[in-house]
């Protein structure tokens, strides 16, 4: 799903994302499309698409494909740091419930918290399913509908979305 986010100093920066492992990366104010063997394809906020540093040419509706496509890819982002910090958060209160419990002799609602915390985890991190659907959708519709974009129609998979869901639901 989201490979790392941040510029790897370990400095929490979040300038940088990668989604499908790699294939996709959100870096400041633009999107970039990575496949093997096919020159890179960068996508402004505006929904200018360029393709080995040249300026695709593009019709309005394939502009809000494009959008749309660098919107949900932000999200993902965006949708990311959350679930990062709702697991900092979730961390944070399962040792202050541990201890809090070996204080009070084991009396309190230390799970109850855990498990509260644990489904805003669980929540965020679907948020991040969503997201990966809308960028399939968009890629789906650029792949349809301008030629320059189908060597990247394959970033996103199929069953990604489902995928991501079903993973979610498995650690819950």
């Amino acid at each position: 799903m989201i490979a790392g986010c941040g510029n790897g100093s370990g400095m929490g920066d979040f300038s940088s994302t990668s989604i499908a492992n790699g294939a996709i990366k959100v870096r400041n104010s633009e999107i970039i499309l990575h496949v093997s063997g096919t020159p890179d394809a960068v996508i402004a906020a505006n929904g200018d698409l360029k393709i080995n540093g040249q300026i695709v040419p593009i019709s309005q509706p394939e502009r809000e494909a494009l959008q749309h496509y660098y919107l949900a890819a932000n999200a993902v982002r965006e949708h990311g740091i959350a679930t990062g910090k709702a697991g900092v958060a979730l961390a944070g209160e399962s040792i202050k419930g541990a201890v809090a419990s070996i204080a009070s002799g084991g009396e309190g609602n230390a799970d109850q918290q855990v498990e509260a915390g644990s489904q805003k985890v669980t929540q965020a991190a679907m948020k991040i399913c969503q997201d990966l659907a809308d960028i399939k959708t968009a890629q789906d519709t650029l792949a349809a509908q301008l030629p320059a974009f189908k060597p990247y129609a394959g970033i996103i998979e199929r069953d990604a979305a489902k995928d991501c869901n079903d993973d979610d639901v498995t650690h819950r």
